[in-house]
């Protein structure tokens, strides 16, 4: 009930960002997507979202629950740290949950170069569009997070 109370507070709150230049975001013509992860360390995390993905901090919160909220080209993603959470056990897929997030851009090939140019690892592909299958690659955030990324 706290995380929800928090996450409720934190998309009703607006914050001025706290860094990143507009021209140098990665995620030029995200259209808009947001996740929400638990996270063993908010401060490597929050990092991780900034440097790999241009994203700047709009909110942070720690009442016990810290929670920090990180935006940019329309990607919303709140990080969250409960000294109580424990990790899932087990694969991605093998147990029930969040198993990826993912969202589209309008250029996949550029999106890429930008982020392994900042070390972000492709976990997964890239694969290219076919039937039924929009191009894609799955990248791998700093907990082993996966996040899949489509193009338009």
């Amino acid at each position: 009930m706290k995380t929800f109370l928090l996450s409720f507070l934190v998309l009703t709150v607006v914050a001025a960002p706290l860094q990143a230049a507009e021209h140098d975001r990665p995620l030029k013509g995200l259209t808009g997507a947001f996740f929400a992860l638990s996270v063993a360390n908010l401060e490597e995390s929050a990092r991780w979202y900034r440097e790999k993905l241009g994203l700047d901090v709009v909110l942070q919160v720690d009442q016990g629950t810290a929670v920090t909220v990180l935006e940019g080209e329309g990607l919303t993603v709140e990080l969250i740290h409960d000294p109580a959470a424990r990790p899932a056990s087990g694969q991605p897929g093998s147990v029930h949950g969040f198993f990826k997030a993912g969202f589209v851009v309008k250029d996949l090939g550029k999106t890429l170069e930008a982020l392994q140019a900042r070390g972000v690892e492709v976990a997964f592909g890239p694969f290219p569009a076919k039937d039924g299958q929009r191009a894609n690659a799955i990248l791998r955030d700093n907990a082993g997070n996966l996040i899949q990324i489509f193009g338009n």
